[in-house]
């Protein structure tokens, strides 16, 4: 036997990705949309043909997540490129303490001389 719902509400019109329509009432919508947004597992709705609709948008757990994993990124290079610059810093001393010039790469007894009478503009 049918019966007959009556309705004060409002409805949110949804299209589940099968095509088919349906109306939700719209504090379950929000409700649906702010469990998922707090990283919460969100209450499920169903389509007529029982297929769950998942919210769209990232939760604000798995955004958390992105920025830690971009932050861990950003650190893993920084601490590369110092590792490089200090490696390069100590192949340039290294080669400094035998007398090779930095600048065009030829052997001095005396480098300090050679870098002021013809690199001036090369800062130590």
């Amino acid at each position: 036997m049918a019966g007959i719902l009556t309705y004060s509400g409002r409805l949110v019109v949804m299209t589940c990705w099968c095509g088919t329509a349906h109306g939700v009432p719209e504090e379950l919508h929000d409700f649906q949309i702010r469990q998922h947004r707090d990283g919460r597992t969100p209450v499920d709705i169903y389509c007529p043909l029982g297929h769950a609709h998942v919210p769209a948008g990232k939760s604000k757990w798995a955004i958390e997540r992105d920025a830690r994993e971009a932050a861990e990124s950003r650190a893993t290079s920084l601490a590369d490129q110092l590792a490089a610059a200090n490696r390069e810093a100590k192949r340039l001393a290294k080669r400094a303490k035998q007398g090779v010039c930095p600048c065009c790469h030829r052997s001095f007894v005396n480098v300090k001389r050679h870098m002021d009478s013809q690199h001036p503009e090369y800062e130590t």
